[in-house]
């Protein structure tokens, strides 16, 4: 496939998007200066991906779109001054296997990665996020960093065509068609995380069960209303 033009509105305009995506998973407590989003560039093998953490790039509350890179899925970079994050085939690998996957997330949130962690699933029990985990979320049983392509793939096959992903003792993995899906869904899994310790602590909680999971799915809105909400607890910076 020809190789997008790394200039055009639609290309820059993605790359706005991600840096949104770290402020907001910054402001939401759920990334500091490790985690990083990353989104596909259309049908391409070219990514846009927040970069390591340095000296010079600092947190996701300060990233802007000038910071993210653009990869191929071979990891070479062909847009940025800075290096890739060194768990940049988490995103590669997932991309080969998954053409559906239009960008992920990857964050150390507490609640949701504690969870894993303990083993312990994370039931549908909130009327809005329920649908997340439906379907469950799969386990790649490591805490090891996915800093090789080996790993990556081995990763990649224990999400299989699931959604959400723990990293035990790592952190979690969302997916989504777009960069909004991807990061609404990890703050829905931290609120729902949130609220399954809560709902155990006082007892135990009514799983919200599969006729009401296809009449809430039925009625889920799409993910602007929520992505403009959360974007406009952020401010775009100068």
């Amino acid at each position: 496939m020809d190789r997008p033009d790394f200039a055009s509105p639609e290309v820059r305009e993605l790359r706005r998007r991600v840096a949104l995506s770290c402020r907001i998973l910054a402001q939401q407590g759920l990334a500091d200066y490790l985690g990083h989003p990353s989104a596909r560039i259309g049908n391409t093998s070219y990514v846009v991906v927040k970069p390591k953490f340095s000296t010079r790039i600092k947190g996701h509350g300060a990233m802007t779109a000038e910071n993210m890179l653009i990869v191929d899925l071979d990891g070479h970079v062909y847009v940025g001054d800075d290096p890739p994050p060194s768990e940049l085939s988490l995103h590669l690998e997932v991309y080969r296997a998954r053409p559906d996957v239009g960008a992920i997330v990857h964050t150390h949130q507490l609640m949701a990665t504690c969870f894993g962690v303990a083993g312990r699933e994370i039931l549908p029990i909130l009327h809005l996020e329920a649908t997340l985990v439906a379907d469950g979320i799969a386990v790649y049983p490591s805490a090891k960093l996915i800093t090789t392509p080996e790993r990556g793939r081995e990763m990649a096959q224990a999400l299989g065509q699931h959604r959400l992903m723990h990293l035990q003792g790592h952190g979690i993995v969302t997916t989504g068609p777009r960069i909004e899906e991807a990061t609404v869904a990890a703050i829905m899994l931290e609120r729902l995380a949130q609220a399954n310790y809560i709902a155990h602590a006082l007892g135990t909680p009514r799983v919200i069960p599969p006729d009401e999971l296809a009449l809430l799915r039925a009625d889920m809105q799409p993910p602007e209303g929520r992505w403009a909400y959360y974007s406009s607890l952020v401010e775009e910076p100068a």
